[in-house]
C-alpha cells in the first residue's frame, strides 16, 4: 500500500512551535521537580528563572524577603543557574577556611557573556583559576607591603580632601552638595593615583564640567581639555560597571539578537574597549618611562610600578613572599592590566558608598557623631590643619567601631558568592562539584541570635567590648564565628582591605573635625541601588564650618 507523506507548509510552523514549547517546558520542570537536594524557594519559569519576582525590589530586599519566607537555606534560579542562599554562620563553615586547600576558591562562575566583557582569568576578585589568581595576588600582597605605601595612601588621600575642599567653598557655606557624587570622584581619583600613579583629575574635573560648568571657561584651552578627558573617563568607568549585569544574565543569543539588548551591548563593548585601551596606554608609558629611567635613579611607588619592576633587576618590593620558581617570574602586560582595572572598579564604589552610609547614621545619631569628634580632638587636637599621620589613624579605634556598625547595618557587600570545587555537605545535604552559593550576611548580621539588640546602632558592640559592663552585649564578646563580614573571608579575602579603612578614617577625619554635615532631609531613606554590592547613588548634604 503506498504510504502518503503530507507535504510541509507553513501554516504547519505554528503547531511546531507549540509542540516544541511543550516540549521545552515539560522537560524544564522534569528536571526542576527531580533535582538533587531539593530545597525551599519559589519556583522558576523557564529560561528566566525567578528573575522576573526580582522586578520591583534591591537584591538585598528581595533575599531579606525569601529567607522570612524560606528559612535559612533556599534557592534562587537566575536563567538557568541555581544558586542556594545561606543565612545561618554554621553553614558557611568551610567556606570562609584561610586553607589554600579550600573546597571554595572561587567567588563566583565566569560565564562565557562576562569573559566577552573582560571579566575572565585576570585580576583577583574575579580570576578562578587558582595558580593565576595565586600569582596576581602575591603582587597585590608585595604592592600594599613596600614601607612607603600607608604613608603615600593617607598624604594623597589628605592633599586631595584639601583640593576638594577648595571647591566646595567656591560652592558655598550651606549649598547643598550630592555627596554620594562628589565621593564616588573623591575615591576614583585616590584609587586611580594609588594604582598608576596617575592624577586623573577626577575631583576637579566633576566641579569644572558637572557642578559649574561655565567656570571651566576662566582656565586655559590645554586644562579645559584636560578636566573634560578626566570626566569622559570616569563616565566610561560608570558606564562599564552598568553593564556587568548584562553579561552575566543574558546569553549569547538575547545579547546579539532582541533589538534592544543588542544595541545596547554594542554600545557597552565600544565602550569597554575605549576604557580598556586608555589603561593599556598608560601601562606601555609607565614601561618606557621605567626602561628610561637610570639606574642610579629611584622609581616612584605605586601599584603600577609595583607590578612591572617585579622579579626584574628594578624590583621595587622589597617584601617577597614566594620561593616557587613559578612565582618568580616578571608579570606581563595581560596580568598587570587585570590587577590595576580591578583596583580601580573595585576601590571606587565600595569606599564612596560605605563613607555615605557611615555619614547617613552619624547624622541619625548624634550621640554617636559627639563621641566620635571626642576621638577626633583628642587625636589631633585643634589644629584642624595638621596633616593626619599614619599613627594618629591607628589611634582611632572609636572611629573604627563606627565603620564597622554601620557596615553591619548597611553591608556594601551584603551578599558573597562560592563555588565549590568539589563535593561537600552543606546543610545537611550532599552538594555536587560547581555548585553556586550565596552567603547573604545582611540577614546573618542583623540576627538576634548572634548580634545583641541587632536593630539597634551602636557602635560601643565593636569598642572594647571586653571592658563593657558583664551583661553587655554577651553575644559580641563570644565573636561568633561567620557572623560578621566587610571584606570577605578566607582566601578570597578583599587584599585592599586595610588600604579602604586607611581611606575611610582619613576621610572622616578630615571632615568631621573641620566640618557640619547636615542632611537635606533626614526623613528620607538613602538612596542607593542594590546589585552585587549596595551602592549608594544620591545623598544630599549641606555643609558649614563646624561650630564648636
Amino acid at each position: 500500500m503506498a504510504i502518503n507523506i503530507l507535504p510541509f507548509g507553513f501554516s504547519d510552523i505554528p503547531s511546531l512551535l507549540i509542540l516544541f514549547i511543550i516540549g521545552y517546558v515539560s522537560h524544564f520542570y522534569y528536571r526542576y521537580f527531580t533535582r538533587i537536594n531539593p530545597i525551599p524557594g519559589p519556583i522558576p519559569l523557564p529560561i528566566v528563572g525567578n528573575i522576573h519576582q526580582k522586578i520591583g525590589y534591591s537584591l538585598g530586599e528581595w533575599y531579606k524577603l525569601l529567607h522570612k519566607q524560606y528559612g535559612d537555606m533556599f534557592e534562587v534560579n537566575y536563567a538557568g543557574q541555581r544558586i542556594v542562599v545561606l543565612c545561618r554562620p554554621d553553614l558557611l563553615e568551610n567556606m570562609n577556611t584561610t586553607s589554600t586547600k579550600t573546597k571554595y576558591p572561587i567567588r563566583f562562575n565566569n560565564t562565557e557573556g562576562l569573559v566577552e566583557y573582560g571579566v575572565s582569568a585576570v585580576g583577583v576578585g574575579h580570576n578562578n583559576v587558582p595558580k593565576s589568581w595565586k600569582f596576581n595576588r602575591q603582587f597585590f600582597t608585595q604592592a600594599m607591603l613596600t614601607p612607603s605605601f600607608n604613608h603615600q595612601a593617607i598624604e594623597w588621600t589628605y592633599e586631595l580632601w584639601k583640593e576638594m575642599e577648595i571647591y566646595w567653598n567656591k560652592i558655598g557655606e550651606n549649598q547643598e552638595l550630592d555627596l554620594g557624587k562628589w565621593m564616588h570622584r573623591f575615591t576614583n581619583e585616590i584609587i586611580f593615583n594609588i594604582a598608576t600613579g596617575v592624577k586623573n583629575n577626577s575631583v576637579a574635573a566633576f566641579y569644572y564640567t558637572v557642578v559649574d560648568p561655565e567656570s571651566i571657561k576662566t582656565l586655559d584651552k590645554t586644562e579645559q581639555a584636560k578636566m573634560e578627558y578626566s570626566e569622559e573617563f570616569v563616565q566610561s568607568i560608570e558606564t562599564y560597571m552598568s553593564g556587568v549585569g548584562y553579561f552575566f544574565v543574558l546569553n549569547k543569543f538575547i545579547r546579539n539578537n532582541v533589538p534592544f539588548f543588542r544595541e545596547k551591548i554594542k554600545m557597552l563593548l565600544k565602550n569597554k574597549e575605549t576604557l580598556f585601551n586608555r589603561i593599556r596606554k598608560i601601562i606601555k608609558e609607565r614601561r618606557y618611562e621605567i626602561e628610561n629611567t637610570p639606574l642610579d635613579q629611584p622609581l616612584r611607588h605605586d601599584i603600577l610600578t609595583s607590578h612591572i619592576t617585579a622579579n626584574t633587576p628594578r624590583d621595587i618590593n622589597i617584601i617577597k613572599h614566594s620561593d616557587d620558581v613559578d612565582m618568580s617570574r616578571p608579570m606581563v602586560d595581560k596580568e598587570i592590566f587585570g590587577n590595576i582595572f580591578e583596583s580601580i572598579i573595585a576601590g571606587t564604589d565600595t569606599s564612596a558608598s560605605v563613607f555615605c552610609f557611615v555619614v547617613y547614621f552619624l547624622e541619625h545619631h548624634p550621640e554617636v557623631k559627639k563621641r566620635l569628634r571626642q576621638e577626633l580632638d583628642e587625636v589631633f587636637g585643634n589644629d584642624s590643619t595638621k596633616p593626619i599621620t599614619f599613627k594618629e589613624i591607628e589611634e582611632l579605634h572609636y572611629c573604627d567601631a563606627v565603620i564597622k556598625e554601620v557596615n553591619r547595618h548597611s553591608p556594601v557587600a551584603f551578599m558573597i558568592g562560592r563555588v565549590s570545587s568539589e563535593s561537600d555537605n552543606v546543610g545537611g545535604c550532599e552538594w555536587p562539584k560547581g555548585s553556586v552559593f550565596h552567603m547573604y550576611f545582611g540577614s546573618i548580621m542583623k540576627n538576634k541570635n548572634y548580634w545583641t539588640d541587632p536593630e539597634k546602632f551602636d557602635p560601643e558592640r565593636f569598642y572594647k567590648v571586653e571592658e563593657s559592663d558583664k551583661d553587655k552585649y554577651l553575644l559580641e564578646k563570644k565573636k561568633l564565628k561567620n557572623t560578621y563580614s566587610m571584606f570577605g573571608g578566607g582566601i578570597r579575602m578583599c587584599p585592599g582591605r586595610k588600604l579602604a579603612i586607611i581611606e575611610l578614617k582619613c576621610l572622616i577625619a578630615c571632615i568631621y573635625r573641620s566640618y557640619d554635615v547636615d542632611l537635606v532631609d533626614y526623613d528620607a531613606p538613602i538612596k542607593y541601588e542594590s546589585g552585587f554590592i549596595n551602592s549608594c547613588r544620591e545623598l544630599k548634604v549641606k555643609i558649614k564650618p563646624r561650630s564648636f
